[in-house]
């Protein structure tokens, strides 16, 4: 989540006259005036809005440019969230001692689903934005997701999970991120044939810097403040994904109960 604490990433600005470049600037901004900060990184090129220069952060390491910003989808995904509860409140089918339904059953699936649900109501309520981007280049968008909520985030940040629809109506996770903070910047940077990813540390309340989150063929880093996750050492041109602040109605209650649904319309996360 975007905090005081936190800088927007460098808005690269022109010159009109000359097309030059100006020099970028750090800019803060208040949770009231997110949304006309995003704004300025979607027309950054071709205009002359900068932010004002930050006066308490140190910066530790090279500050992406957002060519433009993307706001999260404005509808809940009752798929995603059955994925997301899943990975979230797990639920074992038997009694923990190998009695119950044949694992691969509809009837273990159902007794997952009901103790998932009866573990996600015990918590405090949750919420979730998520965006469509496709990040290996098939033509088939992945589904990111930023859970927030007072049990899963700290001042690190909150989880991030990937997912990708292996088959229709259903998703494999791909990576489940832990300290994640908005936004999620994608650049056209490609490592075992994936789009790098970008996203703030916090290190306290006034240090922080970005890392870069590389494919390594099976999943992206889960954790940006430790290896294989690197310090982004020069700038990098991206797009931004899942910037929200507290009054956005892009944050969606993340429901511990499924929509009635027919069996033909369920889908489930794969292990």
């Amino acid at each position: 989540m975007f905090s005081p604490d936190h800088p927007r990433p460098v808005t690269q600005s022109f010159d009109r006259s000359s097309r030059a470049p100006l020099a970028p600037t750090w800019g803060i901004h208040s949770r009231s005036c997110f949304w006309a900060g995003l704004s300025v990184a979607g027309l950054a090129v071709g205009g002359a809005l900068v932010a004002q220069p930050l006066q308490a952060q140190t910066i530790t390491s090279a500050t992406p440019v957002v060519v433009r910003s993307l706001p999260p989808e404005p509808k809940p995904n009752p798929t995603l969230e059955t994925a997301l509860r899943e990975e979230l409140f797990p639920a074992r089918s038997d009694d923990g001692q190998g009695h119950g339904p044949d694992p691969d059953s509809a009837e273990a699936k159902r007794a997952k689903r009901v103790r998932s649900q009866a573990e996600c109501q015990r918590w405090p309520a949750h919420r979730y934005t998520w965006s469509r981007v496709d990040l290996n280049g098939d033509g088939r968008p992945e589904l990111v997701a930023q859970v927030l909520g007072s049990m899963v985030c700290g001042t690190g940040g909150c989880p991030l999970l990937i997912f990708r629809e292996s088959r229709p109506g259903r998703l494999k996770l791909i990576t489940r991120m832990s300290l994640f903070k908005d936004p999620l910047i994608v650049t056209d940077t490609r490592h075992n044939g994936w789009k790098e990813l970008i996203t703030r540390v916090r290190v306290d309340a006034g240090t922080g810097y970005y890392a870069v989150l590389r494919h390594d063929g099976r999943g992206y880093p889960t954790n940006p403040s430790v290896p294989p996750a690197s310090r982004l050492r020069r700038p990098e041109a991206g797009t931004a994904f899942l910037a929200w602040n507290d009054q956005d109605p892009r944050a969606h209650a993340l429901r511990c109960e499924e929509e009635h649904r027919s069996s033909a319309d369920r889908v489930f996360a794969e292990p």
